[in-house]
């Protein structure tokens, strides 16, 4: 067997979302874990990022993640890790030289932030954004620096894979598209894959979207992982929806003006160049 196609990333840009849809329809068995990074496990395992990864490293256990139920579907998994790593694409192209690669791109200074307010929530980050961005002594600050600036230069990462596999088997679609119709972005995708849309996918359910919390304890609460795990184990997931209704709020803070400029003065020049090699209009990201 070999794995068709590809989500490559980049993070905080629905790639959750669109790996859900896509689990739904009856010609595509999506792996049985969203992110196997199997791909990108040399790197993962030397980096030792300062949140916890597992990358499947075995290739008889990548291939246990696919279940086919039926001769005409199609094997996809979503590992954002493989955009950013230079090498990931040549060893996908070995792999499998007819994979379809899907990348979903984000404006870089929301994604930035986006990322920047999870890893917080996570707790796994103390410091502010603006002292990720210019104090270069903090714990941790080249691999904060990486999840939140570079991996948002995306010029060099979308043309490594151009150049790898050609224009003809990527597929590169802006985040904007699936948050203001996910239904038509979704059918983009299925007919890069060649396959026709499905009245079984329920596009009403929102994945790994946004939030904050409402109440600091609870923030502070949610921050360690232990206490994630045990609600995780012990909790309906019914009533962790609801909680999670209750507990957080769909509005983040503002990011403060300064910060916002700085970040876009940081991607300017690498919009500009995406913009030509694409040929797209990609004036909402540059301020």
């Amino acid at each position: 067997m070999k794995v068709d196609f590809f989500i490559v990333g980049a993070p905080k840009s629905a790639t959750t979302s669109l790996f859900n849809y896509l689990s739904q329809h009856e010609g595509i068995s999506m792996s049985s874990i969203k992110e196997p990074d199997f791909f990108s496990h040399l790197e993962l395992n030397k980096q030792k990022l300062y949140y916890k990864v597992n990358p499947i490293s075995d290739i008889g256990k990548y291939h246990n993640l696919f279940l086919k139920k039926k001769k005409s579907q199609l094997f996809g998994e979503a590992s954002v890790s493989y955009l950013f790593y230079p090498k990931v694409s040549e060893r996908i192209f070995s792999y499998n030289p007819n994979a379809k690669i899907i990348i979903v791109l984000r404006n870089p200074v929301e994604r930035a932030v986006s990322h920047y307010q999870m890893d917080k929530r996570l707790g796994f980050i103390k410091y502010d954004l603006a002292d990720v961005l210019n104090d270069s002594t903090i714990k941790n600050h080249d691999q904060y620096y990486q999840q939140y600036v570079q991996i948002g230069f995306y010029y060099h990462q979308v043309k490594k894979y151009i150049d790898v596999f050609g224009t003809e088997n990527i597929c590169v679609l802006n985040y904007d598209d699936l948050k203001n119709n996910n239904k038509e972005f979704t059918a983009k995708v299925l007919n890069f894959l060649s396959l026709k849309e499905s009245q079984n996918i329920n596009f009403k359910s929102k994945y790994n979207s946004a939030k904050d919390f409402r109440f600091k304890f609870f923030n502070f609460l949610y921050s360690k992982t232990i206490f994630r795990k045990v609600i995780k184990s012990i909790v309906p997931k019914k009533i962790i929806s609801l909680l999670d209704e209750i507990l957080f709020d769909q509005k983040l803070p503002n990011v403060p003006t300064n910060l916002e400029n700085q970040l876009y003065d940081l991607f300017k020049e690498d919009v500009i160049l995406l913009e030509k090699m694409l040929g797209i209009n990609l004036s909402s990201w540059k301020k």
